[in-house]
């Protein structure tokens, strides 16, 4: 059995309208998987500063690995570290630039919530039998933003944007004392499809990046004597036909 589930029909809502949102109570996790979570959880609080914000912004901190991916057999390989680039096309702030993140911490690599995770989230997308036995990439991001009295925290500073991928997942690690962070996804001509709000932990929406848009509203603190943090363990899926 596999170490994470959900009866929510994913996959249907991904094939019928291109996006699906999964609440975190919807979703079985094995206990050990779940000890497996608190340990990448930490990760979240060391997280190098994102260089690349426009106006040069402090609000965003992130990490990001690759990994060789098998769907047919379930194996996950470490890919080495590279520098991300997006399209101007896709990105139009920081796209056309080549950007450079801190690599993914070792144990994250082999964590085995992390692992499963990608393998579930794969599960729900409605891929053919071709693909599913094809070699994919994924890229897996841990991002945070923080916002306090004196500068908003932007999760999207691109605005509506795609990344890039063709299909992504995207799970809420952390939300304290934060309002806004409001998702909204949009067809290919850029119309308003959907609206929503991840709350609890592990609350997470997948979407066929290939074909829609997205972006996700400003944050800043309820209390504005303390800090918003709203972070995210995000992967990206890159169909590699030529691998």
């Amino acid at each position: 059995m596999p170490g994470i589930s959900t009866r929510h029909p994913v996959r249907r809502e991904l094939a019928e309208r291109g996006y699906s949102l999964l609440r975190a109570r919807e979703i079985d996790i094995d206990d050990d998987l779940r000890e497996s979570w608190l340990s990448l959880s930490i990760d979240f609080a060391d997280l190098p500063g994102d260089e690349h914000l426009p106006g040069g912004g402090k609000y965003r901190r992130r990490r990001y690995g690759r990994f060789r991916f098998l769907p047919s057999s379930g194996e996950l390989k470490p890919l080495p570290h590279v520098d991300y680039f997006q399209s101007a096309d896709i990105n139009r702030v920081t796209g056309g630039t080549i950007r450079k993140f801190a690599p993914m911490l070792e144990g994250a690599f082999g964590n085995p919530f992390l692992r499963e995770l990608i393998r579930f989230d794969f599960n729900q997308f409605p891929v053919s039998l071709a693909e599913r036995e094809a070699v994919w990439e994924v890229q897996a991001h841990l991002i945070r933003v923080t916002a306090s009295a004196e500068e908003q925290g932007h999760p999207t500073p691109e605005g509506i944007h795609r990344d890039g991928a063709s299909y992504v997942a995207v799970h809420l690690a952390e939300l304290l004392n934060a309002r806004g962070g409001d998702v909204s996804i949009y067809d290919d001509d850029k119309r308003l499809l959907a609206g929503f709000r991840l709350e609890d932990i592990m609350d997470c929406y997948f979407f066929h990046d290939a074909s829609l848009w997205h972006q996700a509203s400003p944050i800043s603190p309820i209390d504005e004597a303390h800090q918003a943090i709203r972070s995210i363990l995000t992967f990206d899926y890159h169909f590699r036909s030529d691998q």
